[in-house]
């Protein structure tokens, strides 16, 4: 029964046991006297350093957010302007594609015009032409058969009243002016 202790001894050896100190909690509260404070305001300070880097992240994001959003709306509004301006130069060329297509089609169509204008005014003009070569050629025939009948009238004459050369040289003489002024 030796071993048997009282309980106020019992419930003080485990007191003591529990209070005595643990050899790493020694160590921990060693650590604690001598780099505690250290310890403490170097955590505070990683942590204040570590807001502000969080801080500047943020702000580094947020600004590179917007200087993104700027660019694309930038780019954005240029490839929108260079689209209006494609489209308004396709429509200029269209424009012109159409005016010129109109004008050869006007030109084209007043060139067949032309052409049949200057077709007939040539059809008229070589009908005209003929008509007065055959008016002439009548004429000259008429005249040719006059200038023989007149000859022959004159030979028949002078055969019957047998005239003399003189006569008869002036008479052709005569004639001959009568055919040149005629001609």
């Amino acid at each position: 029964m030796a071993d048997k202790k009282p309980k106020d001894q019992q419930a003080q050896d485990v007191n003591d046991t529990q209070s005595a100190p643990q050899p790493a909690d020694e160590l921990a509260q060693l650590r604690e006297i001598l780099f505690g404070q250290t310890n403490r305001a170097f955590r505070a300070d990683l942590s204040a350093l570590e807001s502000r880097v969080n801080d500047s992240f943020a702000k580094l994001n947020t600004h590179l957010d917007d200087q993104f959003n700027d660019i694309r709306k930038l780019i954005d509004q240029q490839i929108s302007e260079l689209s209006n301006q494609l489209a308004s130069a396709n429509d200029n060329h269209s424009n012109v594609q159409e005016q010129l297509q109109n004008t050869t089609d006007k030109l084209q169509s007043e060139l067949e015009i032309a052409e049949t204008a200057a077709k007939s005014d040539n059809d008229a003009l070589e009908a005209h032409v003929v008509k007065e070569l055959e008016s002439l050629d009548n004429l000259f025939s008429k005249r040719h058969q006059e200038l023989l009948e007149k000859l022959q009238q004159v030979t028949s004459e002078l055969s019957e009243s047998k005239t003399d050369r003189k006569t008869l040289a002036n008479l052709l003489s005569t004639m001959a002016t009568n055919l040149a002024t005629d001609s």
